[in-house]
């Protein structure tokens, strides 16, 4: 795997609507370890640590595993008094 030296920017296949039109998402990798998204033909960019971004989506997998995981009961046992 090679070192990233350069920014590089890409754009997905993926659409979101903004004020009334589709746009494309636009994703920066930059050297210093920083993921930058922003819509196409759009100025503002949204940016994010590429730690906080593999943290989140951690999160997401382990709260989706907990979802789907059955949850296990516990038979209650009683007891009669005697």
């Amino acid at each position: 795997m090679t070192e990233l030296r350069k920014r590089i920017s890409r754009r997905s296949g993926e659409t979101i609507r903004d004020r009334g039109k589709f746009r494309r998402v636009v994703v920066t990798l930059y050297p210093s370890g920083v993921i930058g998204l922003r819509l196409e033909r759009c100025r503002r960019e949204e940016v994010l640590s590429i730690r906080a971004a593999w943290e989140h989506a951690t999160k997401l997998r382990v709260a989706s595993e907990q979802r789907d995981r059955p949850r296990k009961r516990r038979v209650r046992v009683r007891r009669r008094l005697a």
